[in-house]
């Protein structure tokens, strides 16, 4: 009996054993080779992921400025067979050139409202034709809020927001047609890393004012406490927090110092780069502490060189572009912590060329970044480029400008 009971001991020690294996070899199984979902999973994969438990994820930024439509820009757009406008072929070098960036930015300094007659300086408003050849040359990033947001009242207003909101995959910010929509703070990703961004202007020029009174998300109006508000509701939803300002004096080439303590301000409360627009000339970058400001890009694209004032003329058709790139790692090993870095400051400056277009019988536009151009288009560019690329530098020299081409 001593002998049977020792057998059967044996026995449930054994199936004990076994049973313990068997459930060991499925739940590293389903650890090893199943994600949490219960899907396969790449074995080699996983293996690679348990060797290394910091993941990496990578963006970059492209940012550019105004975009100021003079009447004489959507007449050389203007089709009469038609009676419609393209803008696009104005910006063919600026689609090549922007095409392998994720992140693509540029300030729509004008309304779009197809229902009112199209405008120009002092009162805008411009075909939203311009927008949509934006889009297809690959901006996704628009900031709205500027001094002309109000250019055609309240209802102008709206219109044009609700255009900008009617578009899918385009984060656009700065003017809504209701508290809702002006609340609704839409979240972005590009490759893994998040993102959101925020659009303020120092005023509209004295207009709108009874509107705006009553309907303040029309265009956001920078204050420190409205700001505040705004962070609040986003800085702990994102990897990354990008505001747009329009604020300084138009063709000043440097920050004066309202702009530089609302750049350390907004620094100091979490936001992560700051892109300046409004002064149609190129103002200086810097970083504040992990912050990166550039002041003013100056203008994408305008018809400035037919202003009257010499300093116009010459700050008004030379603009640039700014590159970024960010990086997120995350340590798996330590719940998850994350952090963002932003670095490889770049730019290239960028020309608009007005020309007599044979096709059209009539005057037309392009874009040129300074690393296409060529004496045809700007007798003195090297001139020029020396020169601004001097601006860009006066409060840090650390960033790499595009060199001019060989030709």
């Amino acid at each position: 009996m001593a002998r049977l009971k020792k057998r059967v001991k044996k026995k449930i020690i054994l199936v004990t054993f076994v049973l313990a294996i068997v459930l060991l070899g499925f739940f590293t199984f389903n650890w090893f080779f199943k994600d949490t979902e219960g899907k396969p999973k790449n074995p080699i994969q996983n293996i690679l992921e348990k060797e290394n438990p910091i993941k990496t994820y990578k963006a970059s930024l492209i940012a550019t400025g105004d975009g100021l439509i003079h009447s004489p820009l959507y007449n050389a757009a203007y089709n009469s067979s038609t009676k419609t406008y393209d803008f696009s072929n104005m910006l063919t070098l600026t689609k090549e050139k922007i095409k392998d960036y994720d992140i693509k930015y540029y300030n729509q300094e004008t309304i779009f409202d197809d229902t009112q007659s199209y405008t120009s300086y002092p009162v805008f408003n411009t075909p939203s034709a311009f927008g949509q050849n934006m889009i297809e040359a690959g901006f996704n990033l628009v900031s709205l809020s500027s001094n002309h947001s109000m250019d055609k009242g309240a209802s102008g207003a709206k219109v044009s927001a609700d255009w900008w909101n009617s578009k899918e995959n385009i984060l656009a910010t700065g003017m809504a047609s209701s508290a809702e929509m002006r609340n609704n703070y839409k979240i972005m990703n590009a490759n893994g890393i998040t993102y959101t961004m925020l659009s303020y202007t120092y005023g509209t020029n004295g207009l709108g004012g009874s509107a705006l009174a009553s309907e303040p998300y029309l265009v956001n109006l920078f204050s420190e406490e409205q700001a505040l508000e705004d962070i609040a509701a986003v800085r702990d939803k994102v990897d990354v927090l990008i505001v747009s300002m329009h604020w300084g004096d138009e063709y000043k080439q440097t920050a004066n110092e309202k702009q530089r303590a609302q750049a350390k301000f907004l620094a100091d409360n979490g936001v992560d780069i700051i892109l300046g627009t409004h002064s149609h000339c190129i103002e200086p970058w810097e970083w504040i502490d992990d912050t990166v400001v550039f002041y003013s890009f100056g203008n994408f694209i305008s018809n400035q060189m037919g202003a009257e004032q010499a300093l116009v003329r010459k700050v008004g058709t030379v603009g640039m572009f700014a590159t970024l790139d960010i990086t997120k790692t995350v340590d798996t090993e330590h719940d998850n912590a994350t952090t963002i870095k932003i670095d490889n400051i770049g730019a290239d400056l960028n020309y608009t060329y007005r020309y007599y277009n044979k096709d059209k019988g009539k005057n037309d536009y392009l874009v040129i970044p300074f690393s296409k151009m060529e004496s045809k288009y700007l007798s003195n560019y090297t001139d020029v480029y020396n020169e601004f690329s001097e601006v860009l530098k006066m409060y840090d020299a650390n960033i790499n400008i595009e060199s001019l081409p060989q030709n």
